[in-house]
Parts: C-alpha cells; structure tokens; sequence
C-alpha cells in the first residue's frame, strides 16, 4: 500500500503537466474567446463614436468640426475605409487654417494608401508643401511617418518598377530623420526597431519591441497591437515558431478589441498555422480576416488575403478527401465485420437448434441438458451483442455520410457549382436510411419473428398492429424493437431512428395507456419477450 501510494505521488505532476494547455494551445484559447466576443467590442467602439459625432453636432466652429471630424476619422480609418473617407470629406469642408489643411493632406494620403492606391499617396506626399513643417515639431513628425507608411507599403508591394529600387532607400532616409527627432515616443521606438531589423540586427530590434511592451499602455489597443505584430514577426525571422504564433495571437485580440478591419496579425497567424499543418483553424482565420478587410474595403489586403484563403482552402480540400478515402476504406471494413458477425449469428442459430433436438434427445440426462441450456443462454447472448454492434456501426456510418453532405455544401458555398456537379459525380458507397431501416426490420424480425404477435398480445385490440409479411414495421413497432435491445433512453432512440424526441415521448405514452397490464410494467414485459 505504501508503495502505491508513493507511485501516485510521484506521478501526479507528470499527470499534471499531460492535462495542462501548452502556452500556444493557450493563446489560442483566449484568441477564440476573443473572437466570440467581436460584437461586444464593435458595439463598444460604435457608441464610443457615437459620443464623437454628438461632439461634432454640438461644435460651434469650423476649427471645432474639423477637430472633430479629425477625430472621427483617427477613430474610423483602421475599421472601414468608406467611414474614414466620408470624414476627410468632412475635414476639408471645414479646415479652418494652414495647419489643418497640411493635416488634411496628411490623410489623404493615408488613405491612399490603405485604400491600394499607393500611386496617388506618392504624388500627393511629394507634391505637399512642407514649408509650413519647420518650426512644427508636431507637423513634422507626422509628415514624416505618413511618409514612411507610403513607402514601406511601396517597398513591399512596388507598382513602379522602374523606380522599386529607390523606394528601399527613401524609407531609410525618413525613418533616419525621425529618428533624429523622436526616439523617447512609441512610435519613434518602433521606427528604430525597424530599423535595426531591416539592418539585421534581429535580437536588438526584438529587445527594442519587447521593452516598448513593457512600458505600453495595455488599454492602448492599436498602440499595443503594432507591438505584438512586430515582435511576432521578429520571432518568426528568428526561427521560432511557438513565440511568433503566441504573440501573432496577442496581436488579434487586440485588433478586435479595438477593433481593427485592417489587420494583418490574423492573416499572418493563418499562414503560419497553414505551414504548421493546422489546415482547420488556418481555414477558419483566413475567413475572418478576409470577411474583415472585404466589409472595411481595405483593398490593399484583399486580393492577398483571397489568395491565401484560396491556397488553405484547396490544402483543406485535399486533406478532407484523404479523409473521405479512409472513411471509405473503413466502411469496406465494417462491411467485412457486418459479414463476419451475421455468418457468426447463423452459426450461432445452428449452434442453438443443434442444441434444442439435443436437449429434447437428452431429457433424461438433467446434467447434459443445464449444460446445452447454459450453451443455448450464452450463444443468445453473443447474437444481441453482435446485432447491436451492427446498429451501432450503421448508425455512425450514417453520421459520416452527413458529414460528407455537409462537405459538399461547403464546396458549393465556396468553389461553386462547378465543383460541386464534378464531386457528386464521382462514385458513391453511401446509402440511406430507408434502407438502413429496412435492414434493421428485416434483420430484428429474422431473430424475433413473433415479435409483433407478442407485442398484440399485451395491447387493447382495437390498439393491435397489422404488420403483413415482408413490410415495413411501424414507427410504434420500431420504438419498442429498440427497447427490446436495451436501448430505454428516449433521446437515443429519437437519434437512432433519425425523428423527433416529442415523437418518442408520444409513441411510448401513447402504447403504455393501451396495454393490457399495468402501463408501469408494459416496456419491463417488452424487454422480456
């Protein structure tokens, strides 16, 4: 006892650590919390604008509207482009000085970069007279980082080829002069960071994000989201997945608590779930991102996301047709078993009639015939063992086969008529429950042929079925079939039979207060037949 006691102890913290999530499995957990709870933070983020527009109601000026609509579109331009816009509209209308026109301007081209029209955002930030910059510590601060925005967007995605090469070297040089100015601000820490990794200098940049986290406000979403994002990718650079995957995860729950549409933690978190075999959530994550920067209009990450979504979706494909071919091969298995088991039953009533002229030949000998009744118990035992494995197989198999079904839908939903016609086309082993039933009435009356006139036996006569040779049986027959094998529970035998549970409840109700003995004992003499 001692010694037992000592294993134990011993062995529960290995039991421990088997039952607890591994750090990535926990990230993930939370981020699926999060993204079940997307439309309290939309609703959050609405009624925080809401406030903002009462705001620009309520304003006396045009200073005052511009400041609020700047606002506004501060609020809207990482969520929906069209809302963004609108309110750069409303900036222009009202600009009330030279400053606020530049600020104007400013974003403007912002919004021609997220928009995918990087083009348009170059010739409007170089044509921006930047006179009114000196002096304006502020001003140029954000002239320069909407500069780098324009150009890092240019340097990974070029549309100008003859002049890619340039775009390299503009994006150092602003980055360069900010950085001469602000480096104590975030955003001025994040400018360095990338700096030092764009020089290869990884572990000081990751140092760089990883202090700037510390010292981040942790309410700050979009602040705290560029952090999370950027860090993950340095880990990605450095080769670990684990760490990139954790925080590619910290940076979704914050983009939707922000929420952010433009997001590209999601995205990115997809790809590398793909890469790492995990084809459903990857499949999962890419819808959402995709459904996110389609309804925000965010162009310039739309046709990549449709890309990805496309290229997970074919891998996803191929792994559920691998599926489908072992769910095959496994249904050509259970077919082989069900032959087995049925030669096993007729083996079994062959055993059982040898038995019967035996007992009948032997009735002098009271020691032969307790043996062949003995004999006769167990081999009715082993023949309702095997005829509920065979239910119980051809019920999961029916399962399959919606779970198929539900494949197809999903190849109409997302590949299109095409692909469905060319799907259904193939081969099928599948049938359906019609004959699953006529099987089961079959194969139950072959083993309990006098089942209906016993069960007319316990009932009223005017409740008495008629059940002609060959036919099949009546749901009330079939409810009480399924009792007979044991199976009492009415939610089970609502899913066996594939109808409702208020069926269940009225057949057994309905067949207890027409029995000739007391309804209490009705289904106890069912099951003794």
């Amino acid at each position: 006892m001692r010694f037992f006691f000592k294993t134990l102890l011993l062995s529960l913290p290995v039991l421990a650590v088997a039952c607890t999530k591994s750090p990535v499995e926990q990230a993930l957990a939370h981020l699926d919390e999060a993204i079940s709870r997307r439309a309290d933070y939309i609703a959050a983020f609405e009624r925080g604008n809401d406030s903002l527009r009462l705001e620009l109601a309520a304003a006396y000026s045009d200073s005052a509207r511009w400041a609020a609509s700047e606002r506004l579109y501060q609020s809207y331009y990482h969520y929906s482009i069209d809302s963004a816009g609108h309110y750069v509209v409303r900036m222009q209308r009202w600009t009330a000085s030279p400053q606020q026109e530049f600020l104007t301007r400013l974003s403007e081209v912002q919004l021609l970069a997220w928009s995918h029209d990087e083009a348009r955002a170059l010739m409007l930030y170089e044509s921006l007279d930047t006179s009114i910059i000196m002096g304006d510590r502020q001003l140029r601060e954000r002239y320069l980082a909407r500069g780098i925005e324009v150009y890092n967007n240019l340097s990974r995605f070029p549309r100008f080829l003859a002049q890619q090469q340039d775009y390299p070297d503009s994006l150092r040089r602003l980055r360069e002069e900010y950085i001469a100015i602000d480096t104590a601000s975030y955003y001025g820490r994040k400018v360095l960071a990338q700096q030092l990794r764009d020089s290869g200098h990884l572990e000081d940049a990751l140092e760089l994000f990883m202090d700037s986290y510390r010292r981040a406000e942790k309410t700050d979403y979009h602040e705290l989201t560029s952090i999370e994002y950027n860090t993950a990718m340095l880990y990605g650079q450095l080769e670990n997945v684990d760490q990139k995957i954790i925080w590619l995860s910290r940076s979704a729950i914050s983009d939707f608590r922000a929420p952010n549409r433009d997001f590209l933690s999601l995205y990115e978190l997809a790809m590398t779930l793909y890469a790492g075999g995990d084809l459903k959530r990857a499949r999962r994550y890419i819808r959402i991102h995709f459904t996110d920067v389609l309804a925000g209009d965010f162009q310039a990450h739309v046709i990549r996301s449709s890309r990805a979504q496309n290229m997970i979706a074919e891998a996803y494909m191929q792994a559920e047709h691998t599926k489908r071919m072992v769910l095959i091969i496994s249904i050509i298995g259970l077919i082989l078993l069900l032959a087995v088991i049925l030669w096993l039953m007729h083996v079994s009533r062959r055993q059982a009639h040898n038995l019967s002229v035996a007992n009948r030949a032997l009735e002098d000998v009271n020691a032969a015939l307790d043996s062949s009744n003995r004999s006769l118990a167990e081999a009715n035992k082993i023949k309702d063992n095997y005829v509920f494995r065979y239910m119980d197989l051809s019920v999961s198999y029916l399962d399959k086969v919606e779970s198929y079904r539900h494949v197809l839908r999903q190849i109409a939903k997302n590949k299109g008529t095409d692909a469905l016609m060319a799907e259904l086309r193939r081969p099928s082993e599948y049938s359906d429950y019609k004959r699953f039933y006529k099987v089961f009435d079959q194969t139950f009356l072959g083993i309990f042929p006098h089942f209906v006139e016993d069960v007319n036996a316990l009932l009223r006569e005017e409740a008495r079925f008629d059940v002609p040779v060959g036919s099949r049986l009546p749901t009330e027959i079939r409810i009480l079939a399924v009792i007979k094998l044991g199976i009492d529970d009415s939610p089970r035998i609502a899913s066996f039979l594939n109808c409702s549970l208020s069926t269940v409840y009225t057949y057994r109700a309905k067949l207890r207060n027409l029995a000739l003995c007391p309804k209490d004992e009705f289904e106890l003499c069912i099951k003794a037949l």
